[in-house]
């Protein structure tokens, strides 16, 4: 067994291997490797992915089986690294890791349970987009949650405690990354928001949530049915959710619905909506491109 108590995990996967050189030369370039690497090979063979590997860590390779979702084998990979370590850092593989994203989690999760970091958001082809990621230093975490997330699985460091009391993951959970920082925040986890960029964001056609304008109907529409899609998770597979707090989520998730069903009975509506989206600053968390609070007056009477 490794003496390492921290453990990075990712998913790498046939549409992303392009990106992989960027991705393990940031893992090299640590200036903290006493991790170990936890990879989840997601219809890809191992042998297409250890040519990477540096030696620097050591690395532990599950492979998805034929039956099994892509939610199932993050599961099965966290219920086998939560029984090894203290804490884990989750990193997409599309995305690169600054120098010190390694050190500074391990320091921050000895104060915190869930831990976020601000990232910069690059091109495709890994280009300074010159648009930064995060919330304001004052902002209430517990403000935000329950509307948008800042907390993915690309930027985000667990204790290993906390992250035991959010299994199961609901196996048609696609939003996997909001779903477990509510869990955890309905556990009643100390959780920071670090505004230094310790991660290259790529935004790229296989983004699950997209961030930079311009928007498209499409994208809107897809996004919007993915936030209702999380409220139901929420609302039926968290059986510690208090009364008090499942009204917040089913207030949130009205507001949705009447924002969804506004802008399908309006295409008008929708692309005013849009337009004036987009020409809002760059500067997007996840999901707020959706029933955006500060354009309540188009579809919110």
């Amino acid at each position: 067994m490794s003496s390492n108590t921290l453990a990075l995990f990712t998913t790498v996967y046939p549409e992303g291997v392009e990106f992989l050189p960027d991705f393990f030369h940031s893992l090299a370039a640590q200036t903290d490797t006493q991790f170990d690497l936890w990879v989840g090979l997601d219809r890809i063979h191992e042998t297409e992915v250890s040519k990477f590997f540096s030696g620097e860590y050591p690395v532990v390779c599950i492979e998805r089986k034929p039956e099994e979702s892509n939610i199932a084998l993050r599961q099965r990979a966290v219920e086998q690294i939560i029984e090894q370590y203290q804490g884990i850092l989750f990193v997409d593989s599309d995305d690169i890791l600054a120098p010190t994203r390694v050190s500074v989690s391990r320091s921050l999760l000895d104060h915190y349970d869930v831990c976020g970091c601000a990232m910069k958001i690059i091109g495709e082809d890994g280009s300074d987009l010159h648009i930064s990621f995060g919330i304001p230093p004052t902002t209430d975490i517990s403000s935000l949650i329950h509307q948008f997330n800042i907390f993915g699985l690309s930027n985000t460091s667990y204790s290993t405690g906390i992250l035991r009391t959010c299994l199961p993951f609901p196996d048609d959970c696609v939003l996997l990354d909001w779903f477990l920082a509510t869990r955890a925040w309905l556990q009643g986890a100390r959780m920071y928001f670090d505004p230094t960029e310790l991660m290259l964001y790529r935004q790229w056609s296989l983004n699950t949530a997209r961030v930079v304008p311009p928007f498209t109907p499409a994208q809107i529409l897809l996004s919007t049915e993915r936030v209702l899609h999380h409220y139901h998770c929420v609302l039926h597979d968290i059986p510690e959710l208090s009364d008090s707090k499942r009204v917040l989520f089913e207030d949130a998730q009205s507001a949705v619905t009447i924002f969804y069903e506004s802008i399908k009975k309006s295409p008008a509506l929708f692309q005013e909506y849009l337009r004036r989206l987009n020409q809002l600053p760059p500067n997007h968390i996840w999901w707020v491109c959706v029933a955006h609070p500060e354009l309540e007056d188009l579809w919110k009477n």
